[in-house]
């Protein structure tokens, strides 16, 4: 196994009204989504063996999400609740494909310490969470047993905390969650938007929030939606622009980067000491492609790209002269 995530898959009722509210919107799109079932679908895509622990409801809407994961290719280690519905998601467009979001809370809360196994975790290469799966007692235990086994057996563990303030009452405990989450990874992708929220004012001093907050991994990105992405590896830092596309809606987009940037890491054997600062660029200019891809559609899942995708965007944009502006990551 290349990559084991753990933590929420849900549908996502994409609005197709932009500007629209929850309240006026009439037309949506049920999409598969969830950060971690995004990133195991996208590396899905890209040819890597990704599996899911996550827990849904045991009614269509699990079923869906199971059908679509598995069409894919990614190996579902999914647990039907009897108990509790699918988690569903309402996605509200912004003018510019930017998104809110309101939870239904359902299953996804429900993952437990005994789906998570140490075969499983042995068995990757990669332990790819966020931060949501901390928020409910069952959930969090079922993470953090991830994590400790993920740390004995010299597995590297991956983390993009995905804050959502909508399903965090208590912002503070949000916040240690989310700090909780970064503290045991070792490759750390977050958005502009959840960096500022830890470290409010930090403005583009992407290495000195990170000394804020204490992260001591070994890569990290800040995406930048379209101004593209910041990274650190080692000791070679930059930002890679975005190429342009058309958005329809960005949700998804930031998976997609990650998904790509582990696929990258994975293919020089996560051996961030032997990277060049041109191979570096290169994986994140990758990675900003594939985001960008992802917006093109309603939802992650349709537009996530493969190897092709990626380089046929590369080579449209020109990359070698610097690139434009284009779509959230």
């Amino acid at each position: 196994m290349d990559v084991l995530c753990i933590g929420e898959a849900l549908i996502d009722f994409v609005s197709r009204e932009r500007g629209a509210t929850l309240i006026t919107a009439s037309h949506y799109t049920a999409v598969t989504g969830g950060a971690p079932a995004n990133v195991a679908a996208g590396l899905a895509r890209l040819g890597r063996h990704a599996r899911l622990i996550a827990t849904v409801g045991d009614d269509a809407f699990g079923r869906k999400i199971s059908h679509d994961l598995e069409t894919i290719g990614v190996d579902c280690a999914l647990k039907f609740d009897p108990d509790h519905y699918t988690t569903l998601a309402f996605v509200k467009l912004g003018s510019k494909g930017d998104r809110d979001f309101q939870f239904s809370s359902g299953a996804h809360d429900y993952l437990t310490a005994d789906q998570i196994t140490e075969a499983d975790v042995r068995g990757a290469r990669i332990v790819h969470y966020g931060s949501i799966s901390l928020r409910k007692p069952e959930s969090r235990e079922a993470t953090l047993r991830a994590i400790h086994l993920a740390k004995s057996a010299g597995v590297a563990c991956s983390c993009d905390p995905n804050w959502r303030p909508d399903l965090w009452p208590d912002q503070d405990k949000g916040r240690e969650a989310v700090l909780e989450s970064i503290a045991h990874a070792d490759i750390f992708k977050i958005s502009d938007a959840d960096l500022h929220f830890l470290v409010p004012g930090c403005g583009d001093d992407y290495a000195g929030a990170l000394q804020t907050i204490g992260f001591t991994g070994w890569v990290a990105a800040v995406t930048l939606g379209r101004d593209g992405a910041w990274y650190r590896v080692g000791e070679h830092t930059g930002r890679v622009p975005s190429p342009s596309v058309q958005v329809v809606e960005t949700t998804g987009a930031g998976d997609a980067f990650t998904a790509s940037m582990l696929d990258s890491l994975l293919a020089h054997d996560l051996d961030v000491s032997s990277l060049d600062a041109q191979t570096v660029r290169y994986l994140f200019l990758r990675a900003a492609a594939a985001g960008a891809l992802t917006a093109t559609d309603y939802g992650a899942l349709p537009a996530l790209p493969d190897h092709a995708g990626i380089d046929l965007l590369l080579r449209m944009s020109h990359f070698g002269d610097g690139g434009g502006p284009g779509a959230a990551s």
